[in-house]
């Protein structure tokens, strides 16, 4: 992989053009990059962002994928928040969940603009695989995924099972031929 000290301007154009890490005085940084025999190219990176009311910093590890095959839905996924997002959901807020997953219904909040291809995307197999891992952030619209943890950042001695899980997450993804 291929390290920048910044993000490049490509892959910044791409993810703020999608509607991602949109931000005012949002850092992209510590990226690594790399483009994979079947033309997908993924960056791991480190993001961060200023709330300037409350004058804190918030640090995330970004996973991020441009792959044609993935043609995804607008989607975002968030860990579950019991109270906040149970007033939330009282309120109208949607969250798509899966009645034979509900350990993954339970730990995250899924919402996304065409409900139906959500749910093909997000297969049995798919949501085993994130009931088996710890909660993190995703959103996917048309080629493009990025997923995120907050605190703790991964940690460079972490960083090649950060690689392979958003890869996973890909291939997971990937449209299947039939």
């Amino acid at each position: 992989m291929s390290f920048s000290a910044e993000l490049p301007e490509g892959i910044r154009s791409r993810l703020l053009q999608a509607g991602f890490f949109q931000r005012s005085g949002a850092r992209f940084y510590n990226s690594m990059f790399k483009r994979l025999n079947d033309g997908t190219e993924i960056a791991i990176f480190d993001y961060s962002w200023k709330a300037s009311r409350r004058r804190r910093e918030y640090y995330f590890s970004v996973f991020w994928a441009y792959c044609e095959d993935l043609r995804l839905p607008r989607f975002r996924l968030h860990p579950e928040v019991p109270l906040f997002h149970d007033v939330a959901k009282a309120f109208g807020m949607q969250d798509i969940n899966f009645e034979n997953h509900p350990d993954f219904s339970r730990r995250y909040l899924l919402r996304g603009e065409d409900e139906a291809k959500i749910r093909l995307r997000f297969h049995p197999s798919f949501l085993n695989f994130l009931e088996q891992h710890p909660p993190c952030y995703a959103e996917g619209f048309g080629p493009q995924l990025v997923i995120w943890r907050d605190y703790p950042l991964v940690t460079p001695e972490k960083m090649a099972d950060w690689l392979r899980f958003g890869e996973e997450w890909v291939q997971r993804l990937r449209l299947r031929r039939v």
